[in-house]
């Protein structure tokens, strides 16, 4: 718990490790970038990367003797995104402070736990939703492109029958990835509720267990394919009805400011502060990500 006795008017407490933490069954994209140590720091609100690609040349046999007149190079395309400034700020009265309530011995350091977590709950929707804009125009506001943003058109699948969801949709969803030359095998496939439903659905009845008395049901939790392996990952900030699935590797949280609170001047009779970040999303590869819309 984060108390008051942290706090100074001089001082700025960051809480890039308190915002790894909280939270986890809200917000299960950023918490898993978090916690496997997948975020990076930037020097500008527009983050600029490069992402390479191999030389596909197909035929490189030579004949004997041959001279060297032709070389090869790496593609290696410049991808950018924004930094987004997320904010919750909270005021209490020192009566309010004063007061007795039940299970709260600190009604301040309350509040900023839960304004971080709702902090948490709207940078975990732009990572995944965020449409990218530069704030060049009113009202100025700065988006990051979240995650569906660095989606590749030729690595989207609709499932093949409508209404229908097959699992020669989700194998094609994977497969889309190893075609781009995915080669870790291992990946996160996150999605709504509906959407979770009707993929447990597909294998019911195809599954072996140890039966337990007092366990019932089926949950699907990964998917093993011909082309990697799916973790499912539910979210409840997906749409209902897509699937993306990624190879985390590729993915980073860059912060051009950790998550920290500032405790804001004194004026009255008052106690106020607020919680600030500013960060973006970097897809260091767009092909490590492919998206099945169910139509």
């Amino acid at each position: 718990m984060i108390t008051t006795a942290n706090f100074t008017s001089l001082e700025n407490i960051n809480l890039a490790k308190e915002i790894s933490l909280v939270s986890p069954l809200d917000t299960p994209f950023s918490t898993m970038l978090l916690g496997g140590g997948k975020f990076d720091t930037t020097t500008s609100k527009i983050d600029t990367w490069r992402t390479k690609s191999l030389d596909n040349t197909a035929d490189i046999s030579q004949v004997e003797g041959s001279e060297t007149s032709v070389f090869q190079a790496s593609a290696r395309a410049e991808m950018s995104n924004v930094c987004e400034i997320f904010k919750k700020a909270v005021s209490v009265s020192g009566t309010a402070s004063a007061s007795g309530i039940t299970g709260v011995p600190n009604s301040f350091a309350e509040e900023i736990n839960d304004r971080l977590i709702e902090m948490k709950v709207s940078m975990e929707k732009q990572l995944i939703n965020g449409v990218k804009n530069d704030g060049s125009a009113t009202p100025f506001i700065r988006r990051m492109g979240g995650l569906f943003s660095f989606a590749l058109a030729e690595q989207s699948i609709s499932n093949a029958t409508a209404g229908t969801l097959a699992e020669a949709d989700v194998k094609d969803t994977v497969k889309a990835l190893w075609t781009a030359g995915m080669a870790t095998g291992q990946y996160i496939g996150m999605v709504n509720a509906d959407l979770k439903e009707r993929i447990d659905a597909l294998y019911d009845g195809k599954y072996s267990y140890i039966a337990q008395e007092n366990l019932f049901g089926l949950v699907v939790s990964s998917i093993a394919t011909n082309y990697g392996t799916i973790k499912l990952l539910l979210n409840r900030h997906m749409p209902v009805d897509k699937m993306v699935v990624f190879d985390p590797a590729y993915l980073k949280i860059a912060y051009l400011r950790q998550p920290q609170f500032e405790m804001l001047a004194k004026t009255g009779d008052y106690t106020q502060g607020q919680v600030i970040a500013e960060l973006t999303l970097k897809v260091m590869n767009p092909k490590a990500i492919s998206v099945l819309t169910f139509a």
